[in-house]
């Protein structure tokens, strides 16, 4: 999927990118769509409700430390962040209500199809509801 630039735009779901803090198996791949976003071969964008879901998970994880650096770290990474409108909200929500997912994981699902894109993911849920390309990026 591209945008009006023609670069190919992904959806950064909290998975991917808490496998990257922690250096997960999927590390290395993100990694490398971060450069492909840095030289504007793609295009990066995150919802701030997954940021939400990533600043949570992180801290409970690891811990708060940890978190905090990231959201220190975020503006330096190739991620536009998005603020969800009405529009957003009422879509995931409509997403949540038809699909056995998570509430971040609909945000991200209506982002990408706001955006005609795919979701770069390692989450099942995603990938099994069938709604959005996946960038598949888990085991």
């Amino acid at each position: 999927m591209t945008n009006g630039s023609g670069r190919p735009v992904r959806i950064v779901d909290s998975w991917a990118v808490i496998a990257w803090v922690q250096q997960e198996a999927a590390a290395p791949a993100i990694r490398q769509m971060l450069i492909d976003a840095a030289e504007a071969r793609l295009r990066l964008l995150m919802s701030w409700y997954n940021l939400g879901e990533t600043f949570y998970i992180l801290a409970k994880r690891k811990n708060r430390e940890v978190a905090e650096e990231f959201i220190t770290r975020l503006p330096s990474l190739p991620i536009r962040m998005v603020l969800p409108d009405e529009e957003t909200v009422m879509a995931a929500a409509r997403i949540k209500a038809s699909h056995a997912l998570a509430f971040g994981d609909a945000f991200a699902i209506a982002l990408a199809q706001t955006h005609q894109a795919s979701v770069i993911t390692g989450d099942n849920e995603i990938r099994k509801c069938g709604l959005v390309p996946v960038d598949w990026i888990g085991d």
